[in-house]
């Protein structure tokens, strides 16, 4: 009888070569240092209630066949200013183009026509004993959005991720083929300090932030394929970040006449050598009081709007020069 430890749980993650069609992974694949990885599927089942004179129902019909996986990652750098650490694929599945900078960085940005940049993804569920098996979950056609959070200051920050994409197999593999991931980035993610944060040039004092890529993902139907799908897109998208810093008196930060007046202003956020930045961040909400340690705070949410176009938003490793 199988027996499956939350703590033996897997995931692989690969671009798709060709947009929505399944790859099949290799142990290089599974080298993403995920966590809190999380699943679900959803097959719905047409009822049929005939008019039999009676209460009882017919057997229905299993319709089109999705899946969502949920996962988390610590913000870290790969080591190599100019190598994209491997989490950096899943942004791209994210709608974000990526850019290498000779050898000074990488970076990822907001981009459009980056829309359909699907991923397949496995989770495996492996077994009890000396040879175990193991259960694979073939997610495919994925595309996502992502967060970056930080919980407290001197913890890490993090990207949780979710994609959406159509259920490929539900298939068991056999001792002998079983992966084991490997080529996990070795660095250490930064701790939240030492940081610095700046919104319209100011710094600020805060201890939790929340920047949303707000990607409207949508899987588009198609009655051609046996799961019922073509895939997963982005449809449109709406950044936001919402941050906690400190009341402040009107003549050290203006947020109340900034609002009413909708001034914009950048965003920056650097901890280690990740930076993400935001040329144009307006004020959606302020002063929204809340307790941090015994003293008040300023609840702000910002919209991160367009500067030149599909600039929304970026997260640079290492520099551009």
């Amino acid at each position: 009888m199988a027996g499956f430890a939350t703590a033996k749980r897997s995931i692989g993650f690969k671009i798709e070569e060709t947009p929505y069609a399944a790859e099949t992974l290799a142990a290089t694949d599974y080298n993403v240092s995920a966590y809190s990885v999380e699943y679900e599927i959803d097959i719905p089942v047409k009822g049929r209630d005939l008019a039999r004179a009676n209460y009882s129902r017919d057997v229905g019909t299993a319709g089109k066949r999705a899946a969502t996986v949920r996962f988390s990652v610590d913000v870290m750098w790969s080591g190599t200013a100019a190598t994209a650490p491997n989490y950096f694929k899943c942004l791209r599945a994210c709608g974000l183009k990526q850019t290498t900078w000779g050898a000074t960085g990488v970076s990822l940005v907001t981009d459009s026509d980056y829309s359909n940049v699907p991923a397949t993804i496995e989770i495996v569920e492996r077994d009890e004993g000396a040879s175990p098996l193991q259960l694979v979950f073939s997610v495919a056609g994925c595309m996502g959005n992502s967060k970056i959070v930080l919980g407290n200051i001197g913890e890490p920050a993090r990207f949780d991720f979710e994609f959406k994409g159509f259920l490929n197999s539900i298939t068991d593999r056999v001792f002998a083929n079983q992966i084991v991931p490997t080529g996990f980035n070795t660095t250490l993610p930064d701790a939240v300090l030492g940081a610095t944060t700046t919104v319209f040039s100011e710094s600020l004092r805060y201890n939790q932030f929340t920047i949303d890529l707000g990607n409207d993902v949508q899987l588009w139907s198609d009655p051609s394929k046996s799961h019922g799908y073509s895939g997963a897109r982005i449809a449109d998208r709406n950044p936001t970040l919402e941050i906690d810093p400190d009341m402040a008196l009107l003549a050290t930060n203006a947020m109340y006449t900034r609002h009413i007046n909708n001034t914009t202003g950048s965003f920056s956020w650097n901890i280690g050598r990740i930076t993400v930045s935001a040329p144009v961040a307006q004020i959606e909400q302020s002063f929204k009081p809340g307790d941090r340690e015994g003293h008040v705070v300023n609840n702000l949410r910002f919209g991160l709007k367009r500067s030149l176009g599909n600039d929304e938003l970026e997260i640079l490793q290492g520099s551009k020069t």
